[in-house]
């Protein structure tokens, strides 16, 4: 049976009891409003320590609650305890606090560590007034001064690795692990901003394909719409034009996402705002209406770009632009698609998708064929890329049936076949119109007769190449 005490427990529990407990909601505001209260009651007094390390502890659940009147009271209670225990510089070389805001990346491991007050080094009036202002700064942040610009220096590392992703240049060879942050199920303000300005950041640079995993995807959709759902009911005072906006800049947005997600990279953020080196203070990227609005913003092109690269690919509407009236096909729309999408790799994927799908569907002659399999070929010479599973899934099928295809022994082409693909650069166009339909379009200089593009010596090695780089393609981790 389940003993654990549910949301209308009234007893106060121990820092250790709150801290096994996951949703901040459990947490009954008498435990949290008993110290507050005691803490205001008595900000300079004999147990104000006790007080302030407690709320420390239970600051992850005062955090990540939305912004009511028991974080208010909380976060008052702790000011006025920093304003009555601080006084003369006391003399010590360092101090816990500057340990933990430069080693704890996650600001609630921070609020989670709280030290035991009998340590002398806790017992500093210093650290036990910079502690209180910690706590306020983590349940209202952005808006608590006197807190070191100190920030892991981990953060340090990642704004660079997550700033030389997006210049194409990465760190690392595994720029997706730089990009993800992941939103946990119950941030703190700062944390969400941060998180949330990181996935906003890099977002176009996921869904354009520079990052290939499924895992990404699935898992910062999943964390946005998780987002969504908290803040849709959002309201702010702000005026239109009054939030902040992402520079566009990799390297201040990257610093903006991180610097938001701990009390002293918060410092450092308004430290570089009065210097004019950033748009706006800490305070601005925590509200609700504009971390919604971001969120929104980022989540719709990631799911538009996961269908597009793990979705079924849909060619259908395909027909109206490379079908004639007859059914036929539209030998010139096509080649001339086969030259103008070069560096467009989703319109040459489509492509090389649908041609794979007309040609499964055996209808054509056996020009048509081979001119499907060569127009499937040159797209993927285009699209000139690694190939999600929703064009892979369609052109291994095909691949694999020219391939199987037995070869002669010999042939009369001998090692004189025309190639395909890339090695017919810009040419391709009139060397695959004519092969389409030679009554319409003109033989250009060097054609190659119908016999020596089919003969499967010619079309093997060119389905081996493509189906080696599928294979290999398919089995990345996606």
């Amino acid at each position: 049976m389940d003993t654990t005490p549910g949301p209308n427990f009234t007893e106060p529990p121990t820092s250790r009891e709150l801290l096994e407990r996951r949703a901040p909601a459990e947490v009954p505001d008498a435990a949290v409003l008993e110290s507050a209260r005691a803490l205001a009651a008595d900000p300079g007094g004999e147990r104000a320590h006790d007080e302030v390390y407690r709320l420390l502890s239970m600051t992850r659940y005062v955090a990540t609650r939305a912004g009511d009147e028991v974080a208010r009271e909380v976060v008052e209670a702790l000011l006025a305890a920093a304003r009555a225990v601080d006084g003369p510089p006391c003399g010590h070389s360092a101090h816990a606090y500057e340990h933990a805001l430069e080693t704890l990346s996650d600001e609630v491991e921070l609020a989670a560590a709280a030290p035991d007050p009998a340590q002398e080094e806790y017992g500093c009036p210093d650290a036990v007034a910079m502690f209180a202002r910690i706590a306020a700064e983590i349940i209202a942040p952005g808006t608590v001064e006197g807190i070191p610009d100190r920030f892991p220096a981990y953060h340090e590392d990642a704004i660079g690795n997550f700033a030389s992703v997006l210049h194409l240049y990465p760190n690392s060879d595994e720029p997706q692990y730089d990009l993800t942050t992941g939103i946990s199920e119950y941030p703190t303000k700062g944390e969400l901003a941060g998180d949330i300005v990181l996935i906003r950041a890099a977002c176009w640079h996921v869904a354009s394909g520079m990052i290939r995993q499924r895992w990404v995807f699935d898992d910062t959709i999943e964390a946005l719409e998780r987002v969504l759902a908290r803040l849709g009911g959002a309201s702010c005072a702000h005026a239109d034009g009054e939030h902040p906006e992402l520079t566009e800049d990799v390297d201040t947005d990257a610093a903006t996402g991180y610097y938001l997600r701990t009390p002293g990279g918060r410092a450092r953020l308004q430290k570089e705002y009065e210097e004019g080196e950033q748009e706006a203070p800490a305070a601005a990227w925590t509200c609700p209406v504009l971390l919604r609005d971001l969120a929104r913003s980022a989540h719709a092109p990631l799911v538009e770009a996961r269908e597009r690269f793990f979705g079924e690919r849909r060619t259908d509407h395909l027909d109206a632009e490379y079908l004639l009236a007859d059914g036929e096909l539209a030998i010139a729309k096509i080649t001339e698609r086969l030259v103008a999408t070069k560096g467009n790799r989703p319109y040459a994927e489509d492509l090389a998708v649908w041609a794979a799908r007309r040609r499964a569907q055996g209808t054509g002659d056996d020009r048509e064929r081979l001119f499907l399999f060569l127009a499937a070929a040159r797209g993927l010479d285009v699209a000139d890329s690694e190939l999600p599973p929703a064009v892979s899934r369609d052109l291994r099928p095909l691949l694999q049936e020219v391939l199987a295809a037995p070869l002669p022994v010999s042939c009369p082409h001998r090692s004189d076949h025309p190639g395909t693909g890339a090695d017919l650069g810009e040419a391709v166009g009139a060397h695959l119109a004519h092969l389409g339909d030679p009554r319409t379009f003109p033989a250009p200089e060097g054609a190659r007769p119908f016999d020596a593009w089919s003969c499967p010596r010619n079309l093997a090695p060119v389905a081996e190449k493509w189906l080696g780089w599928v294979d290999e393609w398919d089995e990345a981790p996606y």
